[in-house]
């Protein structure tokens, strides 16, 4: 509570209009908390101009928040000097597949099952960061692996994204380019996953280092829930959580706080992974909670409450699935 409490307190700072001072001491302050530094003062110059432009939009938009007219606030994070442009182009690296060449199962849900009203499995796994690489692939399928073993095995240990994109190529992934959680629980499967400690995180690709030897965890294959919110929903509450392809907007951008209700967001493309951890209603509204990979300093706290659940909003039920943890 505490929390929410601090992140609507931050928003509403923003909501008011920005001196040219405060402007300034604004954008010093993003540079030093993002570490920021720009190769020349024309790239400098450029980048200010963009944060200001979004500095902006975040200030109406909240302004727009404290009127009772928008269900969410927006903040400033480490993507307040990127155009739109740039941010989709950063989104558009999952790639959706059927992986023929290991087990797959259908989730079949339980018939007397009562599927409980609220699912909050946040606490379980810990927040990432994946950079300027295109990895959200492997954020998804490691995030929900790692809360699949934690649950299915009581060992909780954070597993290498590194080690998929460096070695899942022969899958059919491409490094920081993109790639896909079905062809990640194939390398698994395949191959085995060392851990985080093991082979840390560089946000970039580079030469397989795998070691068999040091694997962590192996699946025997993985579950794919069918395309609707009543099993996804099943899915989460019985099994814990799941990976999910959605279709992401720029309105994910400066997100902060609050339910996100993105208007007309489509089912396809499916260009972005995380995982879904949850579900619940606060004042009357449906949502998803959903694990980015964007760090603790992006909307609350890591994740996002989506909202609009019920009528399979962004396309989160259209691509999900989870590994079975041998």
């Amino acid at each position: 509570m505490r929390e929410a409490f601090l992140l609507l307190a931050l928003s509403l700072v923003l909501a008011h209009a920005f001196t040219r001072l405060e402007l300034v001491i604004e954008w010093a302050k993003f540079q030093n908390e993002f570490g920021r530094s720009y190769r020349s003062s024309l790239e400098a110059e450029k980048r200010f101009s963009i944060f200001e432009d979004n500095l902006r939009e975040i200030e109406e938009h909240n302004r727009r928040y404290y009127n009772g007219e928008e269900s969410y606030t927006k903040g400033i994070n480490e993507f307040a000097d990127w155009t739109d442009q740039e941010f989709m182009d950063y989104l558009n690296t999952y790639r959706e597949e059927d992986y023929s060449d290991i087990p797959c199962e259908v989730f079949e849900p339980n018939s007397s099952y009562k599927v409980p009203d609220a699912v909050d499995w946040k606490r379980i796994t810990r927040i990432k960061r994946q950079g300027r690489c295109g990895s959200c692939w492997a954020f998804g399928s490691v995030g929900c692996l790692e809360a699949q073993l934690y649950l299915r095995k009581g060992v909780d240990i954070a597993l290498s994204e590194q080690n998929l994109i460096d070695c899942s190529w022969e899958q059919g992934n491409s490094g920081c380019n993109g790639g896909g959680m079905g062809r990640a629980y194939q390398y698994i499967y395949q191959h085995g996953i060392q851990s985080e400690r093991d082979y840390p995180y560089r946000a970039r690709a580079g030469v397989c280092q795998f070691e068999s030897e040091r694997s962590v965890v192996s699946i025997s294959g993985y579950v794919k829930i069918r395309k609707n919110e009543t099993d996804l929903m099943a899915a989460v509450a019985s099994m814990g959580p799941v990976a999910i392809g959605m279709h992401s907007t720029k309105t994910l951008k400066a997100y902060r706080f609050g339910i996100l209700r993105i208007r007309n967001c489509k089912r396809f493309p499916l260009n972005h992974a995380a995982v879904l951890v949850g579900y619940g209603r606060d004042k009357g509204r449906d949502y998803y909670i959903i694990k980015n990979s964007w760090g603790r300093k992006w909307g609350e706290q890591g994740y996002v409450r989506l909202g609009n659940r019920g009528s399979n909003p962004c396309g989160v039920a259209d691509s999900a699935l989870f590994p079975k943890v041998v």
